[in-house]
């Protein structure tokens, strides 16, 4: 054995006795010395808590990136609300949103997806509320098309039209719809005429509708306030 070697073996076991003396004469530092050995035990169950911090972390910034995404801005006579899924049935015709009478929501308010007007709350409870959306076969509307303000009345379907509108009316496509009933703020946007034609019974024109948001995907919506 090296010189070398039995200097690291004496210095070792003089560590050791000295150890064993503070453990024995100082109670305090051996009960450190457990606690550091003890809180080995229990990194395990940190890591655990952690990660599920983390996931609760990541699904609001989900939500707050969703919210960004979809509402850029938020006008100041509407309120904040979120869409519950309906994933897997993905019906059109309504929304229900994770607002209510307690946050101001009043029925008949107008429900707005980036600006444009896409149903009606038709149901409140103190934390809920059922939207009729504009995919409603219940669905009408007084609105007005383009810059000149000729008269049509939305009908709500799968693919919503505007019927009624007059023959002299020069309706082309791409002007925009924009609501004129009674209830809600006047002018807001509702669609773009895609195409016009003759209604059935050839009293009237008729348009067909398109919109720049699938109802499907929407996550976040605007209520106008009472």
């Amino acid at each position: 054995m090296t010189r070398e070697r039995k200097s690291n073996i004496v210095l070792l076991l003089c560590l050791c006795i000295v150890l064993l003396i503070f453990i024995v004469f100082v109670p305090s530092y051996g009960w450190r010395l457990r606690q550091f050995f003890a809180s080995q035990n229990v990194v395990s169950s940190d890591s655990q808590s952690v990660a599920a911090e983390n996931e609760t972390l990541k699904a609001q910034l989900a939500q707050l990136q969703a919210v960004q995404a979809q509402m850029p801005t938020s006008l100041p006579t509407t309120i904040r609300a979120m869409v519950y899924s309906r994933y897997p049935f993905n019906f059109k015709n309504e929304l229900t949103v994770n607002v209510g009478t307690e946050q101001g929501v009043a029925t008949g308010s107008a429900v707005l997806f980036q600006g444009a007007l896409i149903g009606q709350v038709q149901t409140v409870w103190p934390n809920a509320a059922l939207v009729q959306t504009i995919f409603d076969n219940g669905f009408k509307m007084p609105v007005r098309i383009g810059a000149r303000g000729y008269d049509g009345l939305l009908q709500g379907s799968s693919y919503p039209t505007v019927g009624s509108i007059a023959h002299a009316a020069a309706v082309n496509s791409g002007d925009i719809v924009y609501a004129a009933g009674a209830g809600l703020p006047y002018g807001l946007p509702i669609g773009e005429v895609a195409a016009t034609g003759t209604s059935a019974d050839s009293l009237f024109e008729q348009a067909s509708l398109s919109f720049t948001y699938d109802i499907n995907s929407i996550q976040t919506v605007a209520i106008q306030e009472p």
